[in-house]
């Protein structure tokens, strides 16, 4: 499986391939953000992927689980994971309601370059919170 986190993010998609979003479903925050995302038109599409409660899931994806706790992972529709901002775009490509959005960002690619540093900044911070927590592993 492709994996990328930076480039063009695609809109062509396999028949019937479904997007899958793995997150952290221990995060209070996470989980508030997706629980919005799920209520949306369009949310019935995406497959979602509590990474916290069912670990095994990222198996399927060849995802390490330390890997897919520190930063959001989209798997597109066309197969190809995507991580951080570049994840939330392949995201908001299948909800109808954040569409505006994911295009504002493709016709913006240096919006995009922005928003993945942000958000790893973001991702570094939560991640050294979710270790306070006792959540990371030492194997």
């Amino acid at each position: 499986m492709a994996q990328s986190g930076s480039g063009d993010v695609a809109t062509d998609r396999a028949e019937g391939q479904r997007v899958i979003v793995f997150f952290d479903g221990g995060c209070p925050m996470c989980r508030r953000e997706i629980a919005h995302y799920r209520r949306l038109k369009g949310a019935e599409r995406v497959d979602w992927r509590d990474i916290h409660t069912d670990p095994d899931t990222l198996a399927t994806a060849g995802i390490p689980w330390q890997q897919a706790m520190e930063r959001l992972h989209v798997q597109d529709g066309t197969g190809v994971l995507r991580t951080g901002a570049h994840a939330f775009v392949a995201l908001w490509r299948e909800l109808p309601g954040y569409r505006w959005l994911a295009r504002i960002v493709s016709v913006f690619p240096g919006l995009l370059w922005v928003m993945d540093r942000v958000y790893t900044a973001f991702a570094r911070w939560r991640w050294r919170r979710r270790c306070r927590d006792g959540v990371c592993r030492t194997s």
